[in-house]
């Protein structure tokens, strides 16, 4: 993140000084329930919501074309590191050094950042510490240098990881956000423009956001800290002041809409952009992606009002219904079954408890499903017996009347698919029932 420097003071003076309140949100209360009956109208240039365990799109604005997406690269990031602690790889408390361009990188005071000194060691705990409460962009860097040795390997293991999630449009050249020309030319590279950033798009922010949540809830813990120290009582000591204004405490908070994580993102490219999630208190938690919101040179304010407009919209206008393992799915009807004691089966879900959102007044009748069986399955396009119950037999794709529910899969979205399986086994039936159904079709 930039325009962390006269901007960034005037910024966290004018936090520390406006009193919080629903008015805050720059929409009355009130309006947010009148707003909440229709789509919100957002100036953003491209914005998404997205239920957080399924990724079922929620809202959506031009969220497949590819923009700047600034310090939101540390989500990615972020994530490779948590992977790296889970994997034994690194430990909180292991100290790393920096090398000297990192330590460069930190003293700009243009971007956000907390000194580091190339002759001094830092906790892995400290380094992420500052990434997720203040956005330190030589932090990350040194974290991405712990992981796989140097920044551009880092970056391939970026962009390896995207790849596998199904992200094929983005562009990734470095671990924070910054441009080719302000990492500097050890971390950037030389054959990249100097104006070059990372890009990707909202549908793309939303899928990595949503693997973070998914693998590494922890993540939340520090993401929603408002004010930290770094190195408090040492000559680098930094107050980290959380860039989120809509977590507790903070200029932009609202307390219908609990706001826990995630990361903003500000370049001249960029604009101001902020991915967001929220628990809401039915236990639904959905994230939020809005991409340039403003300008990058104003308050960096409207796209948390833009964030609570789509979140609310989310909280008033849908419902939720469950297909729980086992459980009936409408619009599937029985399948033939080839040398079974029973002739049909009906089938049933085969995945744990699928959460469905429903536009509000919509019946859990509308969700209706179209099985597929798997070829290894089936033999003439029979269900082959014998099989268990709880062995997966094909998939059923979801639709909500009579349209595809759709979720996040990276660069493209899809259909929201089920497993599904045999309501009761079926066993083979024997060597005569099978011969005595053979002369009779003979005759059929």
């Amino acid at each position: 993140m930039r325009f962390a420097g006269k901007l960034k003071k005037v910024m966290i003076a004018l936090v520390a000084a406006v009193t919080f309140s629903t008015a805050g949100l720059g929409i009355a209360g009130a309006d947010l329930q009148a707003q909440a009956a229709s789509t919100p109208s957002i100036s953003a240039k491209a914005a998404i919501a997205v239920d957080a365990s399924t990724g079922q799109i929620l809202y959506d604005k031009n969220s497949s074309k590819p923009m700047a997406i600034a310090s939101m690269t540390k989500m990615l990031s972020t994530y490779l590191v948590l992977k790296a602690i889970h994997e034994g790889k690194l430990s909180w408390n292991q100290k790393i050094s920096v090398s000297k361009a990192v330590a460069k990188m930190s003293q700009n005071t243009e971007y956000a950042n907390v000194p580091l000194l190339s002759t001094k060691t830092y906790s892995v705990r400290q380094l992420y510490n500052a990434t997720e409460i203040y956005s330190a962009n030589a932090a990350i860097t040194a974290l991405g240098d712990a992981v796989a040795g140097t920044p551009h390997k880092f970056v391939s293991l970026m962009r390896k990881t995207a790849k596998s999630w199904g992200i094929t449009d983005a562009t990734i050249i470095n671990a924070s956000g910054l441009t080719n020309k302000e990492v500097g030319s050890t971390i950037g590279y030389s054959n990249v423009a100097a104006s070059a950033e990372n890009e990707m798009s909202a549908q793309d922010v939303a899928t990595v956001a949503q693997k973070l949540l998914s693998d590494y809830p922890e993540v939340l813990k520090t993401s929603s800290i408002a004010h930290a120290w770094f190195e408090k009582g040492t000559s680098s000591a930094t107050k980290m002041d959380n860039r989120n204004y809509m977590l507790k405490g903070l200029v932009k908070h609202y307390s219908a809409l609990p706001v826990d994580g995630l990361k903003t993102g500000t370049s001249t490219k960029a604009g101001n952009a902020f991915t967001g999630t929220v628990k809401f208190s039915n236990g639904n938690r959905i994230i939020t992606v809005v991409m340039h919101a403003g300008a990058a040179n104003d308050s960096g304010t409207e796209r948390f009002t833009q964030t609570a407009e789509i979140m609310s919209y989310v909280y008033h206008n849908y419902t939720t219904t469950t297909i729980n393992k086992n459980g009936k799915i409408n619009g599937v009807k029985a399948v033939d079954v080839q040398d079974g004691k029973s002739l049909t089966s009906q089938l049933v879900s085969n995945s744990g408890a699928t959460k469905i959102y429903l536009p509000t007044g919509t019946d859990a009748s509308a969700v209706t499903g179209k099985v597929s069986l798997k070829k290894s399955a089936t033999t003439d396009g029979k269900l082959q017996a014998p099989v268990k119950n709880g062995k997966t037999v094909g998939t059923v794709n979801l639709n909500l009347s009579k349209k595809a529910i759709k979720v996040v899969d990276g660069t493209t979205s899809k259909n929201m698919t089920i497993n599904v399986t045999p309501k009761k086994s079926i066993d083979k039936a024997n060597i005569f029932v099978r011969m005595w159904r053979g002369v009779k079709s003979w005759f059929n």
